[in-house]
């Protein structure tokens, strides 16, 4: 996941439009939005919500639950609202200047799996409804190895040129990786497989391609350290695919990775890293 707020969606039982001017909307309503929280909290798995009601709601609440267990009460909307009024948690409103209406933020943590956050705003008798979808992943162990950096900055700030680590696959998404604790504890780094592109080195042993979004890693001295393959760094996915910039990954699982590292805004170095998969595992 980016640090940029994910995408709002908003479905409300309203009938009108609401207003466009601050103090004119004819119904309640509710915006969910959703951000990755920072260390030590785990975004793969945490969420921080911020709830956006509009100056129709006078009381809001909200529910995360297991999405199949969501499908499985059958309910109308309405209905559901009312469950959500029921055995959900009523959120502090605050007053927001800048919208006329009101807001409220919490952080729900230790989710594994898909859930649906609904939010409920209600104004007497009539209630809308919000919801929005998280899917907290799910890792499982692939192969032990050792991650071998190579750009000078990040052995600096690790104080080694070498990690043990473990490769992971997701349960849900069988092309994403990740190398566990690879910079350090509970910061890991995620990897996409390309599994239509596929190349052969010099002695003709395949590799498949994957990218390495943008992404962070740790922390040093106030600013957030993060990597990113080639192609994201140009804004050009050919980098990756057809210059000759490509990360890989090998039967084995043995991995080269081509990255930039960077502190802040500023650029600190690229090159290749690897990952040398345990004989006992790899083979």
């Amino acid at each position: 996941m980016s640090l940029a707020a994910a995408l709002t969606f908003c479905f409300t039982s309203c009938k009108e439009d609401n207003g466009t001017e601050p103090g004119t909307d004819s119904q309640p309503a509710a915006t969910i939005y959703t951000y990755e929280p920072s260390a030590p909290l785990n975004p793969d798995n945490d969420v921080n919500i911020r709830f956006v009601c509009n100056s129709k709601t006078s009381e809001a609440y909200y529910l995360v639950e297991k999405t199949t267990e969501k499908e499985a009460h059958k309910m109308s909307e309405a209905a559901y609202a009312d469950f959500v009024v029921a055995n959900g948690t009523k959120l502090q409103l605050t007053e927001d200047k800048h919208s006329g209406g009101k807001v409220s933020e919490v952080t729900v943590a230790g989710l594994l799996g898909d859930y649906t956050i609904t939010a409920v705003a209600a104004n007497g008798g009539t209630k809308t409804s919000a919801s929005k979808t998280f899917r907290g992943l799910v890792w499982e162990d692939v192969v032990t190895g050792t991650y071998m950096y190579g750009c000078d900055f990040i052995k600096d700030l690790m104080g080694d040129e070498a990690i043990p680590t473990t490769l992971q696959i997701c349960t849900t998404d069988e092309t994403l990786y990740r190398f566990k604790d690879v910079f350090g504890e509970g910061n890991h780094m995620k990897i996409n497989l390309l599994p239509d592109l596929v190349a052969e080195d010099e002695d003709g042993f395949p590799y498949t391609f994957f990218r390495v979004k943008d992404q962070v890693i740790g922390k040093s001295e106030g600013n957030n350290v993060s990597v990113r393959d080639i192609g994201y760094w140009q804004g050009d996915d050919k980098f990756v695919t057809d210059y000759g910039y490509e990360s890989g990954m090998y039967e084995d699982y043995f991995c080269f990775i081509y990255i930039q590292y960077r502190l802040g805004s500023s650029h600190k170095g690229y090159g290749y890293d690897y990952f040398i998969p345990d004989e006992e595992d790899g083979e």
